[in-house]
């Protein structure tokens, strides 16, 4: 059986999206990878120096903009002519998955098993100051 959703929740849904209020958000680069990043979002990112705890400020800004409703304001360029600043927390330092490395030579009886777990950092973003 599938349930039907009733007409209420759909207006409350699409009622409470248009009556949002802007918010800020960023593509910051950092160790070769990009990341958009609101107010409060948590990301894993590889391993950087400082205890938890500490502030770190994010100076590779690629783009950032508002949104909210259907309104979308977007800067673009580099972070000199940006002024954009994304400061977030240390929260903890982490290891990732394992990864499995295997080799294998056939007719040759050579093996090799190998592991590893790339160092993460998890920074919870502050603020993006436009």
């Amino acid at each position: 059986m599938t349930a039907k959703k009733s007409s209420k929740d759909t207006t409350n849904s699409t009622a409470a999206a248009s009556t949002q209020e802007p918010q800020a958000f960023a593509i910051v680069r950092t160790a070769g990878k990009q990341y958009r990043v609101t107010a409060g979002t948590k990301i894993s990112i590889d391993e950087v120096e400082g205890n938890p705890g500490d502030k770190i400020t994010f100076s590779d800004v690629l783009m950032a903009g508002k949104t909210g409703g259907a309104e979308v304001k977007v800067l673009a360029g580099s972070e000199k002519s940006l002024g954009v600043t994304v400061t977030g927390r240390l929260v903890a330092h982490k290891k990732d998955k394992k990864v499995i490395i295997f080799k294998k030579r056939l007719k040759g009886g050579y093996t090799k098993k190998q592991g590893h777990r790339q160092a993460k950092s998890e920074i919870v973003i502050e603020s993006v100051s436009l």
